[in-house]
């Protein structure tokens, strides 16, 4: 990470801001985004369809999330290309039958192939129509992504839509994740040996505000302590180890969490 990725990540929170202006300005009811949209990937604080709050795609009670994936490479080199697919599961395929993305990514660039009905807008990766399940129940994207040339941890985040088809946000439902990159060779942050007084090591690493839930804004938290521009005080269940800071395998652990849950 640089502190590149913090001004990246600061240009989202404003960018956020004004979404949430323009809601609260146009609150008339949205059609499904049948032509891709970007804004929406998770990055921006957790922002993604499902809980936009105008229409985009619904999250009521009666419907349900896909699960969403990414599939690709860890690692990658500083200023290499490299190959992902970003997967969309229906766990409803009988009614939920098409699909769409949106895919943001910290730093480097994203790059959208051909016959994959995708498109780079506003530097994300989305959908220029709703692609079929196939006979799994599962739509997919594959497109490609050119690491930075400074090493460090960088994400790719991912909203994924299991739509109906019948072009209006009734009975779809979205999903988000992330998939942390290590570009380059990384040091591990170097480990003091705690005092005494340290704090304890936490149940569940990452979940700041112990909702036993870790959110995207919790892991945008924890990179920001990893690189300094937060003190490790900001969300104590980042720094496991009670040394004062938020090395790479704490946040690794933080995503895992994400991903697979407090229990």
């Amino acid at each position: 990470m640089t502190r590149s990725v913090i001004r990246r990540l600061q240009r989202s929170r404003a960018r956020w801001l004004v979404v949430s202006l323009s809601v609260g300005v146009a609150a008339t009811p949205a059609a499904a985004k049948t032509t891709g949209i970007y804004g929406f990937s998770g990055m921006d604080m957790g922002l993604y369809c499902s809980n936009a709050g105008f229409g985009c795609h619904s999250a009521a009670a009666d419907t349900v999330a896909p699960l969403v994936r990414f599939e690709g490479p860890t690692q990658v080199d500083p200023g290499a290309t490299a190959t992902y697919r970003f997967v969309v599961t229906s766990q409803a395929p009988k009614t939920q039958i098409q699909a769409g993305l949106d895919v943001a990514a910290s730093g480097g660039t994203l790059i959208a192939e051909g016959g994959q009905q995708e498109q780079l807008l506003h530097g994300e990766i989305t959908h220029t129509g709703p692609k079929d399940n196939d006979q799994n129940g599962e739509a997919a994207w594959e497109f490609m992504w050119r690491a930075p040339t400074t090493p460090g941890l960088y994400v790719l985040f991912g909203a994924g839509n299991s739509v109906d088809a019948s072009t209006t946000p009734d009975g779809d439902e979205a999903a988000i994740t992330t998939l942390m990159i290590t570009v380059g060779s990384v040091p591990p942050t170097a480990t003091a040996t705690p005092p005494p007084t340290a704090t304890p090591v936490v149940r569940c690493a990452g979940d700041c505000n112990r909702d036993g839930v870790v959110g995207i804004n919790e892991l945008v938290l924890a990179v920001n302590v990893a690189l300094g521009a937060l003190p490790a005080s900001s969300c104590t269940a980042c720094d496991t180890n009670g040394d004062g800071m938020v090395s790479i395998s704490e946040l690794v652990a933080a995503v895992n969490r994400a991903l697979n849950g407090c229990g």
